[in-house]
């Protein structure tokens, strides 16, 4: 299947797992982290600055995870 080159607003926001358009928007350029692409008034995403961005969260994710000081609930629950 042809993969689409820009997302609309609403398409990229169902695409970062259903966040709302104005969320999005706050994570947008210049604002927040996440790129976009301006043709006119209108904007744009590319899903592979996306699928980055969501990686990105995942890495910080799993690195929070890995330096997290064991507690003693971590011990009893056996993790």
């Amino acid at each position: 299947m042809l993969e689409r080159l820009l997302l609309s607003p609403r398409e990229a926001a169902y695409r970062l797992g259903g966040i709302s358009v104005r969320h999005l928007w706050n994570l947008s350029q210049p604002r927040g982290p996440l790129p976009v692409v301006k043709l006119g008034r209108r904007t744009f995403y590319r899903p592979e600055d996306l699928q980055a961005f969501l990686d990105g969260i995942a890495r910080r994710a799993s690195l929070t995870e890995q330096s997290r000081p064991m507690r003693p609930s971590d011990v009893e629950a056996g993790q």
